[in-house]
């Protein structure tokens, strides 16, 4: 083998194992940054409005709708109004009968969270009393009773987009659900917690999302694909915003109720991803270098950054490839050495990471199953090179509880 193709080898280990390095960092990070719970010190002043876009969600939205009644926060300073969007069952009747405002959204030629969720701000802020913030609420999850005032503290600090921590419910059948919660947990509370310990900004998840009046008169909600909250986090960061994660906000939603279910949601999520990375990587590294703006240079490598299976797949495959080398006398020994490094970065990243979160013993059980996981991730992205339409929307099933 030439010298060149060994360098080649080796360069892209290296490009691994700083992405490896790097969610190790926001692990300890997190680890060294466990919030206190929500404890309100002061009184609030921002008037807040809850959307909750339901597309047919007639069996969990009274659960939802009465975990936001049961807010701790001032009852005067708040307002739940459900979006009941091109719905065909009784989301409309469900949310009124259990104390909400309810918006009737009859547009099927355009569906979608995103147009759903555009709809309504645009709606709200044309009201004659605009509320200071807009909290996005997924009509089938349960709020922690802090949520709103959590989420508060942020926008009264000056914060415009705050995101909460938002995770997978506790539900039996453990497998494939529990390993699904593990990786909400890294994703999301150990990912974002790590980074804001650090000084840096959040990405959206789409559920639990605060925006101050001021950010939706200026970037209003202009995401559209089936990953919108990550199409509209690339946009504030390219308009100059820095989302907030607030550790002592939560909610919590389920999964999927079904394997076909989660497959599709799971084609969703990360066919969507890449669109975005195709579409906008580039701009944010060219937005990066023209403004010299190191915040947008973070958000193209956090972009960037793959998801944990292929990024586990892809680190094995390098470790095998350039070992396999090495032992031939193809390549030298250090061509294997950042290979090594990225492998050993993912265990690391998960142990100290579920630590870090405060997971559940249950969990921990479920990381020996992570190669049938990562198996499962393969047909996923399989599927994925067979092509995958950005712009449909699916409503993932859910199973009533």
């Amino acid at each position: 083998m030439s010298t060149v193709a060994g360098l080649l080898i080796a360069l892209v280990g290296v490009v691994l194992a700083g992405i490896g390095l790097y969610l190790v960092v926001l692990a300890l990070a997190n680890l060294a940054n466990r919030p206190s719970p929500y404890a309100p010190a002061r009184p609030h002043w921002s008037h807040l409005t809850v959307v909750v876009p339901a597309h047919d969600e007639e069996l969990l939205l009274g659960r939802c709708i009465n975990s936001l009644l049961a807010q701790s926060y001032p009852a005067d300073l708040m307002r739940i109004v459900v979006v009941a969007d091109n719905c065909t069952d009784a989301t409309a009747t469900v949310a009124a009968d259990a104390g909400a405002e309810v918006m009737i959204r009859d547009q099927p030629e355009q569906p979608g969270k995103g147009r759903a969720l555009r709809w309504a701000m645009d709606n709200l802020l044309a009201g004659a009393a605009p509320p200071d913030g807009i909290v996005v609420v997924d009509a089938d999850s349960v709020a922690d009773p802090n949520l709103l005032g959590a989420l508060a503290v942020e926008l009264e600090d000056g914060y415009e987009v705050v995101q909460a921590d938002y995770t997978l419910q506790d539900e039996p059948g453990l497998g494939r659900s529990a390993m699904a919660e593990a990786g909400f947990l890294l994703f999301h509370r150990v990912r974002f917690g790590g980074r804001a310990r650090l000084g840096m900004p959040a990405n959206l998840v789409g559920n639990g999302m605060l925006f101050s009046r001021h950010v939706m008169e200026v970037e209003p909600w202009s995401a559209f694909t089936g990953v919108e909250d990550l199409e509209q986090s690339v946009r504030l960061r390219m308009a100059g915003f820095r989302p907030r994660f607030a550790p002592a906000a939560r909610l919590s939603g389920p999964g999927a109720a079904s394997g076909a279910g989660a497959v599709r949601q799971r084609l969703r999520w990360e066919g969507g991803r890449f669109h975005i990375v195709r579409r906008q990587l580039g701009s944010l590294i060219v937005a990066a270098i023209v403004r010299r703006d190191p915040s947008l240079a973070d958000a193209a490598i956090d972009l960037a950054t793959p998801p944990l299976a292929l990024f586990s797949l892809a680190s094995l495959a390098g470790t095998l490839v350039s070992a396999t080398l090495a032992v031939r006398g193809l390549a030298a020994w250090w061509v294997a050495v950042p290979w090594v490094i990225a492998l050993v970065a993912i265990p690391t990243f998960v142990v100290v990471g579920l630590r870090s979160a405060d997971s559940p013993v249950r969990i921990w059980g479920v990381v020996v199953g992570a190669p049938m996981f990562i198996g499962w991730k393969l047909v996923t992205y399989s599927r994925l090179l067979r092509g995958h339409d950005v712009g449909r929307w699916d409503r993932t099933d859910r199973q009533a509880s």
